[in-house]
């Protein structure tokens, strides 16, 4: 007599081989022997993943173009950009931007600046230095672009093998490299992007032309600096030239001295106020001694305070071997770390000013911050992540925690630092960190294994983490951690990106123990994944090498949103890789297909599966196009790929039944807004169709308990295997095996 035994989640995505014994642990009960192109949910099932849709070939074929992200102010402007050798282009809402949208007709009587982009002789160009009368293509202004459907691009310093670390702060990403000085990206508007290199000094010039006069002959000398502050800002410029008076006696009310000097120019930075110090001992230190609204100052002899001096401006990251490698952004600071010269130094800007580093003396606790990481190890710091509790810096060594002396939350300044090395596990080189809520995802050394990590209160505000892949070991084995990134919405997945080219997710929810792990490939390799919040969800954004033509190509592609809507069946369910759509007139030739050239391609036309990509049935692009029997309004195009399951041996704790031999008789699944076309059975040989009861519909999507009948074999596993072969949706709430045991 059979029995019914059932998995009611799925939750503990794939596991690996060495746990297939575990029952004891409740990863077994949830987990799978397989979970390949399929996402587990965070309510526990699984979903064939949705396909990729082609957005555009990346500029370059060679390897190592990567992708990063520009987050815009409002739902649906942000940014997906492609960072090549000497490039970088930029797309938006699955789309390239192109030059087109933002492009004028150049003309000779315009004042050029860097980022604006103009078009002539039929081609487009960037501008990269101020110019009026300078015509493209003179490339000493102008960075070509290309002609008719140009992208729109900057011209950068970088190679391949310099690609930036990247960090993003309101419109502006910093960029940091090793072998270039410290970069920024800058977005004025939705078609003006600029670069340009970090000036660490104060953004307020000086004052010019300080000029000391006045007060009674005798044997003092006086040495004068003004500052200015910046209208809105209040920044302070580094002090003015020394304007200096001879043969003067100590000033009073009834005769002061008179400092004055120029108002900036027109088209410079305005000045709110102005701040005068003066050093009445010809020492070399100045004191503040008051602030004018004017470009005037009347000094009676007041005594300077020594306690407030004109900032000093540093030299910073000016040679290759000081250039930082990594930067975060802080407490109103903006930190750098990591320099050829001092791998374990971090500096940090003035308090509310991200590119001014200036001090004055004695320090102020608004000054910018430098020190060096004492531990017992050596401490490179290749990441810097922000944390509510502290800033959170991960080295060659450990993982530290940075705070100002009286703890979590308190401000770090020159003289309040307190820097704890709370973990001794090492961070990679290779993959970016990601912050997940309250925590940080990061590889660890060696690039194997990625960890998570986060203060814990019952540790007394320090960091504690745990190893994410310790339940899924076979996927990371000898293999290497390259890239990753997470997609809060819809299902919050880490995506991940390796050296065997495979694109693994985990499904992550920290407040609900929840980390399952599926896997996913294509007719191709993942090289580079990135994510882009757009207006209905986070985008999934990869890098894919494919072989097209015997060639090898690279795309930038786009995982589409999992739409399975009522009443549109599968017209608007997108399952097929590098693929595109048609809507619009009935049609039977599809062209624009020129990525595929020469590939077999799968066809899902209004709604019902024309060409599985499989057969020599399926179409084979040629020219770019592909013809259809007959005429269509809605079709998908693309290479197909293989969603599937496996079950787990069955087993319960406590019991006798794993070493008995069982037969599965018959198979109940609960799918959720699923199509009926999938196969199903004990073995990869010994699938079957699942066929629809007579007096079921075949029409539409169906949410059910449904059976199938599978091939009877007594075996010791009683495993299962769901297929979904055919670019349409399957989403799988349980499994129900009817088992009948033997001895």
């Amino acid at each position: 007599m059979s029995e019914p035994i059932i998995q009611r989640s799925f939750g503990g995505g794939e596991l690996a081989p060495a746990l297939y014994a575990r029952a004891d642990q409740v990863k077994y009960t949830t987990g799978l022997r397989t979970c390949r192109n399929m996402i587990v949910r965070r309510e526990g099932g699984v979903s064939n993943r949705a396909g990729f849709r082609f957005v555009e070939a990346c500029k370059t074929d060679s390897y190592g173009t990567r992708l990063m992200r520009f987050v815009g102010s409002g739902a649906g402007l942000s940014y997906l950009i492609e960072a090549g050798a000497g490039y970088f282009r930029f797309y938006q809402d699955g789309g390239p931007m192109l030059a087109t949208d933002s492009a004028a007709a150049y003309n000779g009587a315009t004042a050029y600046t860097p980022g604006d982009i103009v078009s002539s002789g039929g081609s487009f160009y960037y501008c990269i230095a101020d110019t009026t009368g300078n015509a493209p293509p003179n490339v000493a202004f102008w960075s070509p672009l290309g002609g008719s459907g140009a992208v729109v691009e900057v011209p950068t310093p970088y190679t391949l093998e310099t690609l930036p670390n990247w960090n993003q702060s309101g419109n502006v990403l910093t960029l940091t490299s090793p072998s270039h000085p410290p970069m920024e990206l800058i977005l004025v508007n939705e078609s003006r992007w600029v670069l340009r290199e970090i000036d660490v000094s104060p953004q307020m010039p000086a004052p010019l032309n300080v000029v000391a006069g006045g007060g009674v002959a005798g044997g003092r000398t006086m040495d004068f600096i003004v500052t200015a502050a910046m209208v809105d800002t209040y920044e302070e410029s580094i002090g003015s030239a020394v304007a200096n008076i001879a043969g003067v006696e100590e000033p009073t009310p009834d005769v002061p001295l008179s400092i004055t000097w120029d108002v900036p120019a027109v088209g410079m930075p305005q000045a709110a106020e102005y701040y005068v110090y003066v050093d009445p001992f010809g020492n070399g230190v100045f004191g503040y001694v008051g602030t004018a609204a004017v470009n005037a100052f009347a000094w009676s002899g007041e005594t300077p305070d020594f306690n407030i001096t004109p900032p000093v401006a540093r030299e910073l990251f000016d040679d290759t071997n000081l250039y930082p490698t990594c930067s975060a952004n802080y407490q109103q600071r903006r930190y750098f770390a990591n320099s050829g010269e001092a791998p374990d130094a971090l500096w940090g800007s003035r308090t509310g000013f991200t590119s001014n580093f200036a001090v004055t003396s004695p320090l102020q606790d608004d000054d910018s911050v430098t020190f060096r990481l004492a531990g017992n190890n050596h401490h490179p710091i290749r990441q810097m992540v922000a944390l509510a509790h502290g800033l959170v810096l991960l080295t060659d060594g450990g993982e530290w925690s940075l705070t100002g002396g009286e703890g979590p939350r308190s401000p770090i300044t020159p003289s309040s630092i307190d820097a704890q090395q709370e973990t001794y596990v090492g961070v990679s080189t290779y993959a970016r960190a990601i912050p997940v809520g309250s925590r940080i995802l990061y590889v660890q050394a060696r690039g194997t294994v990625l960890r998570d990590l986060g203060f814990d209160g019952e540790k007394a505000d320090g960091l504690a983490g745990r190893d994410l892949t310790l339940y899924a070991s076979h996927l990371f084995e000898r293999k290497q951690i390259y890239f990753v990134d997470y997609q809060q919405n819809p299902h919050s997945i880490v995506w991940s990106v390796g050296s065997d080219g495979r694109l693994l997710g985990c499904t992550y929810l920290p407040e609900e123990e929840l980390v399952g792990w599926h896997r996913h490939d294509t007719d191709g390799l993942f090289e580079d994944v990135c994510v882009v919040p757009e207006e209905e969800e986070d985008v999934l954004y990869v890098i894919v090498r494919r072989t097209i033509g015997g060639v090898s190509k690279r795309y930038v592609e786009r995982l589409e949103r999992r739409e399975i809507l009522d009443g549109f069946v599968n017209a608007t369910s997108f399952f097929v890789d590098s693929g595109l759509s048609y809507s619009g007139a009935p049609a039977d030739v599809f062209s624009g297909l020129e990525h595929l050239e020469g590939e077999r391609v799968a066809v899902v036309a209004d709604g019902e599966v024309i060409h599985d990509g499989r057969t020599s049935a399926s179409p084979v692009v040629a020219a770019g196009s592909i013809t259809l029997a007959a005429e269509y309004e809605n079709v998908h195009i693309g290479l197909p790929y293989t969603a599937e399951i496996e079950t787990l041996d069955l087993d319960v704790n406590g019991s006798a039944i794993r070493d008995k031999k069982k037969r599965i008789v018959s198979l109940s699944l609960l799918i959720e807004r699923s199509s009926r076309d999938f196969q199903a059975g004990p073995s990869s040989t010994q699938l079957r169709d699942y066929e629809p009861n007579a007096w079921e519909s075949t029409s539409g999507l169906q949410t059910d308990t449904i059976e199938l009948v599978v091939p009877p074999d007594y075996n010791k596993g009683g495993r299962m295997i769901v297929r979904q072969a055919d670019p349409l949706p399957l989403t799988i709430l349980a499994v129900i095996p009817n088992v009948e045991m033997g001895g």
